[in-house]
This record gives structure tokens, sequence and C-alpha cells, in this order.
């Protein structure tokens, strides 16, 4: 690959989509609606969460949600008021997970919300080890490993629904683990479209957020040749990023993603498509010197 000519159009991606209208083709438009603290963090968490299937039915549910918690969350949910009240008896459920699942979502997160009153975080400690340290692979595990722990006791069952199993993902899976990383992204990253709400965590080191459109882009790229993605890709992809932003490898994920929303990137050579996007140069299925398309 031309590093050159990658860096020149990594920076020609970010300054194509470094605007805040294309916060609407992300779930990450929602937290952007809030500005304490405390919401953004709880919208984040749910909205990544559910941030798996089709993108309008992901938009559609996370509306009906945020709509019902009123204008905020943390409020809402802490308090248990009316708004709270409305979104349990409203019969929400989303694919795999049911109305008793979500119910049992809604309970967790007013118990965590509670507890975390005085705290300036809910859930970052839930990623840091006894030294308040944190390693992506043992602190991604422990923050599922204590979700799912507390999700089992709400539903004092034996064994935790399929569907909130889905929702927080098995620890021992060898899965990129996309949801929690893309919430990560989101909490520790300090520039625009992100956060930087957690402090005792890097933007160094956060696994990518590894979705469909990344894994298409990485392969494309030649930076990974596997079909089948792993956790260890989330890292490796982190890594080869770090030649391009050392202190920030994640920079690139929101606008890359754009790449496959927007332009609808299919992995493969499609002329109409191919001409005019901003990886072509690099791209390893577009043939060599393709004239690019001319936009207007």
């Amino acid at each position: 690959m031309n590093e050159i000519k990658l860096n020149t159009a990594l920076k020609q991606i970010i300054e194509a989509y470094d605007e805040e209208s294309y916060l609407q083709t992300d779930p990450i438009c929602f937290p952007h609606r809030y500005k304490n603290s405390k919401d953004i963090e709880i919208v984040s968490f749910i909205s990544c969460l559910f941030a798996y299937g089709n993108v309008k039915a992901i938009q559609n549910f996370l509306e009906l949600v945020f709509g019902h918690l009123g204008a905020s969350p943390e409020v809402s949910l802490r308090t248990k008021n009316k708004n709270f009240q409305n979104l349990t008896n409203s019969g929400l459920y989303y694919r795999f997970q049911t109305k008793e699942d979500l119910n049992t979502l809604w309970q967790f997160l007013h118990i965590l919300v509670s507890k975390s009153k005085n705290q300036d975080t809910i859930f970052e400690n839930y990623f840091l080890d006894t030294k308040h340290s944190f390693d992506p692979k043992t602190g991604i595990l422990q923050f599922q490993k204590k979700v799912l722990s507390q999700l089992t006791a709400l539903q004092n069952q034996n064994n935790l629904s399929y569907g909130l199993q889905f929702l927080i993902g098995k620890p021992d899976s060898s899965s990129p683990k996309k949801r929690i990383c893309l919430f990560l992204r989101w909490m520790v990253r300090k520039k625009f479209p992100d956060f930087g709400i957690y402090k005792q965590i890097s933007q160094m080191e956060i696994p990518y957020p590894m979705d469909v459109h990344i894994q298409k882009l990485m392969r494309v790229l030649g930076v990974l040749e596997s079909k089948t993605i792993k956790f260890e890709h989330a890292i490796h992809t982190r890594n080869f990023f770090k030649e391009y932003s050392p202190a920030d490898p994640v920079l690139y994920d929101f606008y890359l993603t754009r790449i496959g929303i927007i332009e609808k990137c299919k992995g493969k050579f499609v002329s109409e498509i191919c001409k005019s996007c901003l990886l072509r140069e690099v791209c390893l299925v577009v043939p060599r010197g393709i004239e690019p398309r001319l936009q207007g």
C-alpha cells in the first residue's frame, strides 16, 4: 500500500464528512441531542447496544425509546417518573429482545443510575481493573461479565434470556465486540463526533469498532484478509491506524463508515460508486488508472 496516498485519502475523507449534518446518518445523533454528561452516557449506552440490524429500524426504535424517556433520560431512569412508567408500559421490543427483556434492561439502568448519582460516570469503572487501569481484552470482558451477572439476577432465573445475552454478548466469545468498542469510542475520544467523558481510558487503547463497513474497507485496503473477524482484528486495525494517527487511531472510524453508509461501498468494483470514492487510489478492487467521475 502507498502510505502517502492513503494518508492523503484519509485526510480528504475527514474533510468531506467533518460536518454535524452527517451525524444524522449514525446512531451517535441521539446522544448529541443532550448536554448533561450522564444523559449523554446513558443514551450512548442504549444507542450502541441496539446498533445492529437495519439503520432505519435502529433509528426508529431509538426514537421511540428516547421519546418515552423525555428531556432527561438520567432523571427518568433514576426517579422512575412518569416517563419511565410510560416506557415500561409501552410494550416496546426490538428484533431479538422481547418486551420482558427490555423492561429488565430499564430496571437494570434504574439501579445503576441511582447508585452512580454522586459519581462522574456510570459505566467507566466497569472497564477498569483494581488499579484503575484499562486493558482492552480484559476490560471489555469484565464489563460484559458484570452487566450479564446483574441482568441475570434481575431476571431471577438460571439462565439469562437469549435477547439480553445477545445484547451484551458472550464474554468468552472471540467476536470483535463491535458495539462495546463503539461505546468506548464515543465515551473516550475527545474530538468530534465523540464526547470524551471517560478520563481514565486512553483513546490510544480503544479497539476498532469492527462493523460491516469497517470490515469491508479493511479488506479492500489490504489491512485484513480473514473473512471471519475476531477481537484480535479489532486490535490489529487499531494498531494499523496508529501509523497515521498515533495518539488517536480510532479517529478515522466515523469518517470511514460514511463510505459504506452514504457512498454504499460494495467491497467490489462498481464503476458508478468507485469512480467518486475518495479511497479509489488505494483500494485493491479499483482498477489502476481509472478516471474519477466528475461531481455535480
